[in-house]
């Protein structure tokens, strides 16, 4: 990068010579890309066109009245669904009364909803005459001052109950265009259940939809298609073919739900107008060569190598060719239409307010912590609400069950293996294959795993604050994947359906589950969306989590005064020769203000052994490490200064003058306070903590043990969990009511951390 120009700490003179350069090489730079894109570009062309039949207002609704003038209905016929279009000049062609409906039948799809831009109750006063040639009369009680129109909201406190019987009276006996609004069948509370005219008429619009259906003749509708008076259209995805497997994807769902009997008797799903048709004209022509060099061809029984190494089907053999790209390959018409869910809903964000008060009557029972690793794509771990861990697991590999059988899939390796073939592509200009398929489809099936976690164990989810927890740069997974897998998270809660319930049931398609407000920005997401939480990133990986320990002393090495300083505010530094190690108590209050109002004292033990990275010169100044075994280091350096271990060995250090072996002993008090120990090009990633527990035991990774965080990353997803846990108690002893105050400060954390008031239920 060549930056902007104002860097703090800019040589003037090198940038100035950079500069030049670049400016004479840069106009290579647009030849190069065209050149680039050219040779890299896709063999096929995704342009397509928005097509109108003629007429601007083209699926713009679908109410039975605007039929002639959107020119399009649905029909259905064998669990199949179409979509009609009417050329412009037979616009009426369902326009009569009694449609021929004799032998092979579709089914007509009529759709009514009340269309009320102004509200309902400035509908009614505006139809109040119109109205009165229908037989509805409003009560004396009911009118204005004037006496001519009903009252408003503001003037209906005296007469509630009667002003909304009259309005029951007035949808009861009300006729529009020749259909009657009792034939929405409105259910509505008694009238003196309500406390304001305005929550009777919010009840209206949501009871102001319904779809019916009517047998119309398949003959009557392949007579208009054979004159040209309609477009057929059959609606299309790969739910529909007889040989699809699995489970249909959600948007299959939806679409048939928006027709099921049970949404049209209490509608959740609701079809909207502002649909869309789309041309696409093919760009792969099979039948010349040229075109089909530019696609992948698998003839009918020719084995086929499975690119899942993991997969222990490593082959297979289909009885059709399978071709790639085979989109491309046809003229395409697409069907863009949207539906609302969860139409009954009021807008309303409470969703936030919900939580919190069910984490106060206990309906929270875990905490689940998301890491963004740096060994790991993603890192889980689940708790319970005492700190416990009941679950932990890497997101680098995702399994899946199918007929018995079990596919894992290694998405850390994959992405890893697709990287480096695109940077090689790159270099020697060939096809760069697209990897954003692969990163979406792993980023699905995470979201996927944790939302059925937490509806499965009634939990809610902890990540890192996009906006403090992003500063470390190792992660394997970039700021703006991260931001995608959030954003898909939050989407997906926002209507959770399990695909595998019945839809009547608690979590299928009929009752769904809200979990986290509507997504409008990352600035606004603040501290919670309903059952997801933010808390800041500091010291979730780099911290001992059994003592709570922190490193916050300053160990680098500036001059022999400085560090001779340094050593000399620890209470006592002294060979253990029972333990074979080195022990520095100190007081953090004489080394930093940080750790105030938290626990100071601390014991640092040269256990153990810490890894050391350093820049290598006999592999070219690259980077290397070496395993450092701390106590036998200390020696070294103690008898290399003439320091007897056993002796004082605070005032020993402090008499040290030379740079030589007050240097050393930094550097080695660098690697002891070192918590989390990794090295390149490897495996090895644990961490080991130089304090001592209660019981005499350090915490370290590589025992595995099921009670503690397995690694680094582990460790990392079990404190953001437990950043959770500090967040839950935090609203529990904030009364209903009340604004909670969800800022995690350090010094809460370390607090937190450190006294484990958890474990004193």
């Amino acid at each position: 990068m060549l930056g902007c120009g104002d860097e703090a700490e800019k040589d003037n003179e090198f940038d100035a010579r950079l500069r030049a350069a670049w400016n004479a090489l840069d106009i290579v730079t647009p030849l190069y890309n065209k050149v680039r894109n050219w040779l890299t570009r896709k063999p096929y062309s995704t342009e397509k066109i928005k097509l109108n039949f003629e007429n601007a207002q083209l699926l713009a609704g679908w109410d039975q009245n605007k039929e002639p003038d959107c020119t399009s209905v649905l029909l259905r016929k064998d669990g199949m669904y179409y979509l009609a279009i009417m050329d412009k000049k037979a616009n009426h062609a369902f326009d009569c009364d009694c449609l021929p409906s004799d032998g092979t039948c579709f089914e007509k799809i009529y759709y009514k909803q009340m269309a009320l831009p102004m509200g309902f109750g400035a509908f009614v006063r505006k139809c109040f005459k119109t109205a009165q040639q229908y037989g509805w009369e409003c009560p004396k009680d009911c009118l204005n001052k004037d006496g001519k129109i009903i009252i408003k909201d503001d003037e209906a406190d005296k007469v509630l109950p009667q002003l909304i019987d009259c309005y029951k009276d007035f949808l009861d006996k009300y006729e529009k265009d020749g259909f009657k609004y009792s034939n929405y069948n409105f259910k509505f509370k008694q009238s003196v259940e309500y406390e304001k005219l305005s929550h009777f008429l919010a009840e209206i619009p949501s009871q102001g939809y319904m779809l019916y259906f009517s047998l119309v003749s398949e003959e009557f509708i392949y007579k208009l298609v054979d004159e040209g008076k309609l477009y057929l259209f059959q609606i299309w995805n790969k739910d529909f073919s007889e040989h699809s497997k699995g489970m249909p994807n959600l948007h299959t769902i939806y679409w048939k739900m928006l027709f099921d009997e049970r949404n049209l008797t209490d509608v959740v799903y609701k079809l909207n107008g502002q649909a869309e048709v789309f041309y696409r004209k093919k760009s792969l022509d099979l039948n010349k060569s040229l075109d089909l060099n530019k696609t992948t061809t698998h003839k009918a029984h020719a084995p086929i190598t499975n690119k899942n190494t993991q997969n222990t089907k490593k082959g297979s053999v289909f009885d059709y060719d399978i071709i790639k790209n085979r989109r491309y390959t046809v003229d395409k018409f697409q069907f863009h239409v949207p539906i609302t869910l969860n139409f009954k809903a009021t807008g309303r964000n409470y969703i936030n307010e919900h939580t919190q008060e069910a984490i106060r009557n206990n309906g929270i029972e875990y905490i689940i912590g998301i890491d963004r690793g740096e060994r790991h794509l993603l890192y889980l771990s689940l708790i319970d609400l005492k700190g416990n861990i009941v679950k932990q697991m890497t997101l680098n590999e995702i399994v899946n069950e199918y007929n018995g059988r079990t596919y894992a899939t290694n998405y850390k390796d994959l992405l890893a293996t697709r990287e480096g073939e695109r940077t090689d592509a790159r270099r020697n200009w060939q096809k760069v294959e697209n990897i954003k398929e692969i990163k979406e489809g792993y980023l699905s099936q995470v979201v996927h795993i944790i939302s059925k976690m937490m509806v499965d164990y009634k939990a809610i989810v902890v990540l890192e604050d996009l906006n403090t927890g992003f500063m470390r740069s190792r992660q394997k997974i970039e700021r703006q994947v991260y931001e995608k897998f959030e954003k898909m998270l939050i989407d997906k809660l926002n209507c959770y359906v399990d695909k595998q319930k019945d839809a009547d049931e608690t979590g299928g398609a009929l009752h769904p589950f809200q979990l986290t407000n509507k997504f409008e920005s990352f600035r606004k997401l603040g501290k919670q969306s309903g059952w997801l939480f933010y808390i800041p990133a500091w010291n979730t990986s780099k911290i001992d989590p059994v003592t709570g320990f922190v490193n916050m002393l300053d160990t680098r090495y500036k001059n022999a005064d400085k560090a001779r300083c340094f050593f000399s505010k620890f209470d006592s530094i002294r060979y253990n020769a029972d333990k074979d190690w080195f022990e520095f108590a100190m007081d953090y209050s004489k080394f930093t203000d940080k750790a105030k109002d938290t626990h100071t004292w601390w014991t640092l033990c040269s256990y153990g052994t810490r890894i050391k990275t350093f820049r290598n010169p006999a592999k070219n100044n690259l980077w290397d490490n070496e395993e450092v075994v701390l106590t036998d280091e200390f020696k070294k350096v103690f008898a290399a200064a003439g320091i007897d271990v056993h002796e004082n060995l605070k005032e020993a250090i402090c008499a040290l003058t030379d740079k030589k072996y007050l240097e050393p002993l930094m550097r080695l008090m660098t690697l002891l306070v070192q918590m989390r120990n990794s090295a390149t090009n490897s495996e090895t990633d644990y961490l080991l903590s130089p304090v001592a527990d209660e019981s005499g035991m350090f915490y370290d990774s590589r025992e595995g043990k099921e009670t503690l965080p397995k690694d680094a990353d582990a460790n990392g997803a079990y404190n953001i969990a437990r950043k959770g846990l500090w967040t839950i108690r935090r609203i529990q002893a904030t009364n209903s009511g009340e604004r909670v105050n969800l800022v995690l400060s350090n010094r809460e954390w370390l607090q937190f951390a450190q006294q484990k008031p958890y474990l004193n239920d």
